[in-house]
């Protein structure tokens, strides 16, 4: 599935100099571990952000099962700009610029829906649920001149999938998708391929007065901060088993894999793991579509986080919301939305395992719910804690003083993460990977590079 046309995003924009001298002093300390915190609440690279990476990359937009059937339409935004991610009546999926070619007004108002057509509200005109123009009121009266196969909703000029993951692209010349992802596909066949997800629910939403780039990092690997952090849900006993110490398990960072990050945490065991899904879930998952690594790699893993770059984040892990309750296998989709300097929405959804039953895709949901959510157990820990990273970020002291955060963690004599010789998948993998920042400066090498249009993404 693809699309593709000739349009390109606009690059005028604000005079970028304070964004220049920005990019220049992290590139002076980048490679030494040190990140300039003015980049987590500035307006200035904000707005760049929008056009250089958010106007450039690949950006998730949604799972195909979201949309199912022709019709089926979600409201989603790529950045700050508003589009609507419509499964065609052609069977084919597409994003549509959210705006009626006429006079810019909004032609979807729902979040959610199925529908053959679009009508803008302001004047009337139509468009069929693959972007068509098919209705003018009052057209030979006023526009008999109007070409309608020429005044279309505009369209993202590139959407692709991967394995039922729908990105959109606002740069023609981007690279396939495919060839974007590098070496996350490996681990994206590992999940996808093996398990037949479906999302579960409407995705919840909120507000939080962070920069979309500290949970986006943060997914890249910090599992430095589990014990001080979530100290209170683990004691609660909730989360997941290796959390709380019930298994012992060795820490696989994932760095240098094509600016995406990944941790995996493995549990050596006669039992298979799978991330927490009971024998009866498991006997139902695609066994021979994985590579025998990485059927290796998933009966082993506990908890897995990552990082697509820029903004999509995910957590697979066999978890609870209860004690006394058995642990269920929990997928959570994470974008961070930019809402402004200092500012985003989270987005979050929950997948199951598409033929389980519906009890467990029931739970599935509850435990992704009780920890993974506005109010949940580990979600408050992590906001409680981020809040103030954007007050001290657009601050004066901050860009007068240059102020910078740090990613050294490993980079000692004698540091306790090791280079993993043995790791069967892509990337550079630390064992005891808690201990590094390589993942999360991953990240930011990844957003400095596209930001100084040093590479085409």
């Amino acid at each position: 599935m693809s699309h593709q046309t000739d349009q390109s995003p606009s690059t005028a924009g604000t005079d970028p100099s304070r964004v220049q001298q920005v990019l220049g002093a992290m590139g002076e300390t980048l490679e030494d571990g040190e990140v300039p915190i003015e980049i987590l609440n500035n307006e200035d690279v904000y707005q760049e952000e929008l056009k250089r990476i958010f106007g450039q990359v690949w950006v998730y937009i949604g799972h195909e099962s979201e949309v199912p059937e022709p019709g089926d339409y979600r409201q989603r935004t790529i950045g700050e700009d508003p589009f609507i991610f419509v499964h065609g009546e052609d069977g084919d999926h597409y994003v549509l610029f959210n705006s009626c070619r006429h006079r810019g007004a909004n032609v979807c108002r729902a979040e959610k829906g199925n529908t053959t057509h679009f009508r803008c509200p302001y004047h009337g005109w139509t468009y069929d649920n693959t972007g068509e123009l098919t209705g003018v009121p009052q057209k030979a009266a006023g526009f008999d001149h109007l070409e309608a196969d020429e005044y279309g909703l505009h369209e993202v000029p590139r959407v692709e999938a991967y394995n039922g993951l729908v990105f959109a692209s606002m740069n023609a010349d981007a690279p396939p998708l495919e060839e974007y992802l590098g070496g996350a596909t490996w681990f994206l066949d590992m999940y996808f391929n093996l398990i037949d997800m479906e999302v579960i629910g409407d995705p919840h939403r909120w507000e939080v007065e962070n920069d979309w780039k500290t949970p986006t990092e943060n997914f890249s690997g910090d599992n430095y901060h589990i014990p001080m952090g979530h100290k209170s849900a683990i004691d609660a006993g909730v989360g997941s088993d290796t959390a709380t110490g019930e298994k012992e398990s060795e820490l696989y960072g994932i760095a240098d894999c094509d600016g995406h990050s990944f941790s995996f945490y493995q549990i050596e065991s006669d039992e298979p793991t799978y991330w927490g899904h009971p024998p009866e879930v498991v006997e139902e998952f695609n066994h021979n579509d994985v590579t025998d690594n990485q059927h290796e790699v998933a009966r082993k893993s506990g908890v897995t986080l990552g990082n697509i770059f820029p903004n999509l984040s995910f957590i697979f892990l066999g978890g609870r919301d209860d004690p006394e309750k058995e642990s269920v296998g929990t997928f959570l989709l994470r974008k961070w939305e930019p809402r402004g300097p200092g500012k985003m929405e989270v987005v979050n959804w929950v997948l199951a395992p598409k033929d389980a039953s519906k009890e467990y895709k029931e739970r599935v949901y509850e435990v992704g719910m009780a920890n993974f959510s506005p109010s949940g157990n580990f979600e408050v820990d992590d906001v409680g804690i981020w809040y103030g990273i954007d007050d001290a970020a657009g601050s004066v002291f901050a860009q007068k003083q240059n102020v910078r955060t740090l990613f050294t963690m490993g980079r000692g004599e004698n540091p306790d993460a090791t280079v993993a010789q043995d790791w069967v998948g892509p990337g550079t993998a630390y064992r005891n990977g808690g201990m590094t920042d390589e993942n999360q400066l991953d990240f930011y090498r990844k957003w400095y590079k596209t930001m100084a249009n040093e590479e085409v993404n």
